[in-house]
This record gives C-alpha cells, structure tokens and sequence, in this order.
C-alpha cells in the first residue's frame, strides 16, 4: 500500500484536473509501446533516492518526452 499512494499522487500531478482527462500520443505507437516505455521511465524515476513526488513526477514527464511521447489535453 506504501507504493500505491505515491503513485496515486503522481497520477493526479500528471493528468491535473479529474473533468479534463489528458493523455500521451506518439504518433504510430500502440498502448503497448506506451506500457513499455511508461515502466521504463517509472523505475527510472523510482530508483532516484529520496526523490520528491514532483521530482519524480517531473522525471516521469522528461523521460516520456524523451521518448517522443506528447501530453494532449482532453476535451
């Protein structure tokens, strides 16, 4: 349950408000591809000691981004 909460938080931190849902596209990616590349960068940013939840929310971000991943704002 200890690792649940943080990720629960990251979640909020990312998508932002609950009315408006975001998302990352990759142009030609599946939700596969977008899996693969999210656990990458979720143990990326978990292995950084004593990391903040926005530290690792922001190395979430960067790493997706980096791997050509865009948030699009829902409607």
């Amino acid at each position: 349950m200890k690792k649940l909460k943080p990720l629960i938080l990251i979640g909020f931190l990312v998508t932002g408000c609950a009315q408006q849902q975001n998302y990352w596209v990759r142009p030609g990616a599946s939700n596969e591809d977008f899996e693969i590349d999210k656990g990458q960068c979720n143990a990326q940013a978990f292995s950084i000691p004593n990391a903040t939840l926005m530290q690792i929310a922001i190395v979430q971000n960067q790493c997706l981004r980096g791997k050509g991943w865009n948030l699009q704002r829902g409607q």
